[in-house]
């Protein structure tokens, strides 16, 4: 089983947390967001805990589903693989050109 943490606890946050809860070859074990309640919400939705961005990257989850605001993809992109994590951002990676190549 594949687990997963989410960062971003919004509109397609709640999407992507709800396809993977459904899977049976996959959970969701801890969501992030800024948003303390959004965070709360969507955990308890899903049966997963809230943890900060740093803590979920640094967890012993599998993959790490981005959903947060486009300015911040690369950056938790970076983060999540040099933590060894498989990644799933949503689109767009950047607004920059350069900062994708």
């Amino acid at each position: 089983m594949v687990k997963f943490g989410i960062l971003g606890a919004g509109r397609i946050g709640k999407v992507h947390a709800g396809t993977i809860a459904n899977s049976p070859r996959a959970s969701v074990a801890y969501v992030a967001d800024a948003i303390a309640d959004a965070a709360s919400s969507l955990a308890g939705s899903v049966g997963a805990q809230v943890l900060s961005v740093d803590e979920v990257i640094a967890s012993d989850v599998d993959a790490i589903l981005i959903a947060t605001p486009t300015d911040t993809h690369a950056d938790l992109i970076e983060r999540a693989a040099r933590a060894g994590k498989a990644i799933l951002c949503e689109k767009p990676v950047s607004l920059s050109v350069e900062r994708i190549e």
